[in-house]
Formats: C-alpha cells, structure tokens, sequence
C-alpha cells in the first residue's frame, strides 16, 4: 500500500498520508478524542506539509460526515451487544459505514481500501445512488454516475480526466485555443481520446468499456500498441494490454442520466448487478433464476419499488434479509 500514490487538492500524496488523515477523521469523530489526542494531531498536521495538505482535502470531501452526532452514535452503539471491537474502534466502524456504505466497507475488507482512498481524496466524486452534472473548466459537460470518482488534470498541453472509480459521460466543449489540447479520460488500463465526441467511460475490474453518442473515440491500452477508434453507435473496451472490439450500442446505455435503467430482455442477474451500482449492501440472485430475462424502464430512484415487484413478471421470490441484505430466489410451491 505504501507505494501507491493518491492526489490532494490536486498534488499528488502518498497512500499511506492519505490512511493516516482518515484514522485522524475517524478518530475525532468518535467523541471521545482525549486532550493528549487532540494534541498529537496537531503535532501530525505540523509535521509535514503533506500532512496538512492531505487533513484538509479530506476534511472537505467528508463534508457533513464530520457533523454525525457523537452522543447519539455512543448510545447507539451502547444498545449493541458486546463484541470483540474496542469502543473507539466501533466508532470507527460506525464512520466508515456511515461515509461509504456496506458495499464500500466489505470492499475494503476485501483489499479495496486503497481504491477507497483514491476515491475520497478525488477532486469530484459521488456516492452510491447519487448522481452528478457540472460544467468543466474548458465548458465541457460532466456527468458522474453513481459511486464515482474523478480527477480533473487542465494543463496548457491537454484537458484530462482521471476516472478514479464508476462511470462518467462527457459532452466535450470545441477547443478554441492555441495550441490545441486534446481531450483525454484516463483509466487504470489506459486512455479514451475525445475526437469531438459525446461518450461515456466506465471501469470496471478488469477492464475499462467506451460508448459513443456522438463523435469518435480512441481507444489506447497503457501497455502495447494497438488502438481502436470508435464511432457513434459504438461500443468497446480496453484492458491495460488489449482491445476489446467495437461493437453496436443501444440508446439505452445513457439511461442513468436520466434516472432510468432500461432493460430489454436483459438476464436478471445482469439486472440485478446494474440496479446494485445504485444501492448499498449485497443484492444477488440463485443460480436457478439467474437466466430469466427482463424488460422495461425501471426508476433508479425508488429501487426498493422495483425489487419488490420482481414477483409480478417473473416466478420469483424476494428475500430481504435486512435493508442491505437481498436475495432472489426461485418462487417457492404454496
């Protein structure tokens, strides 16, 4: 983790600055920080201008989150049974899962923490069903989808994105000055090149995926030396080696900035996986009703409406287990 490098208020920062400003959020959330605390954090701050730097960035993007009631999280926590955390470290827990919802913190128990960190310190970012439009410093459009993060990188020489996490569309605003700047977003696996283009931009695991609206698009793996230009209509992907290859995209693929996610005929696991991007928690389905297809238009605003009307077009069962804890399953004989 230590060599991993995140960014703060634009300049770059080491991860483990980036962790340590965290632990110092979460600790002074907690309210129970003592005066030797207090104290020490300040030492920290002073110790170093990175220190300071990366306190506050992410003192800004927590925003409300340092706001929590801290009376009322103790007495919260202090109806929970006993269990092997400390007090402060239920604190701890208790803020981390306020800020970025079970999905965030099981990822980070799964090896995501770093990812997270990135997120936290990006320049723009959104949560998991919140949706974001601005204009760009060029007056290009952005928007960011649900869970996503990006850095803004203008210089004299190009207009870039960095796409920390999720999903973006860009309307990309003519370039008037001189010299010419392209327009790039920038991935873990490489960089789509605007060519007077609307498009979105998605990462994934293993991959980065492209769609055109408008325009073109070129495709440039961070490693190797194919490329691919997409054009409108057009879908494809890169990993950090390889191209994967055009294909045609339905109109429904911009569907969220609408609020909407259209499905035609799509597999319910499928289904389920996109409507998860919008809501915290686990959201899964059996292996046996894994295949059957669905359609329609569905609100990505009231997703709780839409889960539980999964029975009325398909022979299936919805179990909810807790808020955040969903299962589909094969409709059972009465």
């Amino acid at each position: 983790m230590r060599g991993a490098t995140v960014y703060a208020q634009g300049q770059p920062i080491d991860l483990a600055v980036a962790m340590q400003a965290a632990e110092w959020l979460a600790t002074l959330m907690s309210g129970e920080t003592t005066p030797a605390e207090k104290t020490a954090w300040q030492q920290w701050r002073q110790a170093h201008p990175d220190h300071e730097r990366a306190w506050k960035h992410i003192e800004s993007v927590s925003g409300g989150l340092r706001e929590l009631d801290a009376q009322a999280s103790r007495q919260a926590l202090a109806q929970r049974p006993a269990s092997p955390l400390s007090r402060r470290g239920s604190l701890q827990l208790l803020a981390w899962v306020s800020a970025i919802g079970l999905t965030g913190w099981f990822g980070a128990r799964s090896g995501y923490a770093p990812e997270m960190a990135r997120a936290a310190l990006a320049d723009l970012s959104t949560g998991v069903g919140e949706r974001r439009e601005l204009t760009l410093p060029d007056g290009s459009r952005l928007h960011l989808n649900s869970g996503s993060a990006v850095n803004i990188r203008f210089t004299a020489k190009q207009r870039m994105l960095q796409l920390v996490r999720g999903e973006v569309f860009i309307a990309t605003a003519r370039e008037t000055g001189m010299p010419y700047r392209p327009f790039l977003v920038e991935t873990a696996h490489g960089h789509a090149q605007a060519l007077g283009t609307r498009y979105a931009v998605r990462e994934t695991e293993g991959s980065t995926l492209v769609a055109v609206e408008e325009g073109a698009v070129r495709l440039v793996p961070r490693h190797g030396h194919a490329n691919l230009v997409l054009q409108a209509g057009q879908g494809g992907g890169m990993t950090a080696r390889s191209i994967v290859p055009a294909h045609a995209v339905s109109p429904d693929r911009w569907a969220w900035r609408q609020g909407l996610l259209l499905a035609d005929a799509m597999p319910l696991r499928d289904f389920l996986h996109e409507l998860s991007r919008y809501r915290h928690g686990w959201l899964g389905c059996d292996d046996a009703v894994a295949g059957l297809r669905i359609s329609g238009v569905f609100p990505l605003a009231d997703l709780d409406a839409v889960l539980l009307s999964l029975p009325d077009s398909l022979p299936v069962d919805v179990r909810l287990r807790t808020r955040y804890w969903v299962q589909v399953e094969a409709r059972q004989q009465r």
